[in-house]
C-alpha cells in the first residue's frame, strides 16, 4: 500500500486524502488469520506539518478465523486506526518514521493495525462445545458417544484402594 506524495513537498499546511484498497491474498504472517474476505480500505488525510507529513487514516476489512474451538470457519469485521508521523532520512527522532523518495509504503502500519484488532479468541457462536478429544467430530452437530471421561493418571494408584461400591 504506497502513498504518492509527491504533491505535498514544500507545500507546509497542504492536505492529501488518502484512499487505498488492496486485497491481501497471504494470510501466513497473520496469527490465526485463514484468509482475508475483504480488501482492506484506507481511509483518511496525509498533512504536510513543517516537512513532517502526519498521516491520521482508517483501515478496515473482513478476515476468517478459525473457532477456538470447532475449528469452523467465522468471519470477524476488523477496523484499525494508523496515526504515525514521518519525515525524510536525516530528520529523525523519535517520533517520527523515516522513508526516502517520494513515496511511502504502509504495509507494515496496516499490518501492525490489523494483528493489534485481531481477537485472543473466536467463538463460531457463545455455546459452542467443541471437538471431541476422542474421535475428533464436531458436538455442536449431536454426540458422538465416545467416552470422554478424562482420569488423571497420577491418581490411578489411589483409585486402586477403592472399590467403585464402596461410600468414601
Amino acid at each position: 500500500m504506497i502513498i504518492e506524495m509527491g504533491y505535498l513537498f514544500n507545500r507546509n499546511g497542504a492536505t492529501l486524502p488518502v484512499e487505498l484498497v488492496e486485497q491481501i491474498d497471504d494470510a501466513k504472517d497473520y496469527p490465526d488469520v485463514v484468509e482475508f474476505a475483504e480488501p482492506v480500505k484506507i481511509e483518511g488525510t496525509l498533512k504536510n506539518e513543517d516537512d513532517v507529513f502526519v498521516l491520521d487514516a482508517k483501515g478496515e476489512t473482513a478476515v476468517l478465523m478459525e473457532c477456538s474451538c470447532c475449528l469452523a470457519p467465522v468471519r470477524k469485521e476488523l477496523c484499525f486506526e494508523i496515526k504515525e508521523r514521518f519525515a525524510h532520512t536525516g530528520r529523525e527522532n523519535e517520533e517520527t518514521e523515516t522513508f526516502t523518495g517520494d513515496q511511502i509504503d504502509l504495509a507494515d502500519f496496516v499490518k501492525r493495525g490489523i494483528i493489534g484488532e485481531l481477537p485472543m479468541k473466536v467463538l463460531c457462536r457463545e455455546d459452542c462445545k467443541g471437538l471431541c478429544p476422542v474421535c475428533g467430530k464436531d458436538l455442536n452437530e449431536g454426540d458422538c458417544g465416545c467416552d470422554r471421561t478424562i482420569r488423571d493418571p497420577r491418581f490411578e494408584s489411589l483409585r486402586a484402594l477403592f472399590s467403585d461400591d464402596e461410600e468414601v
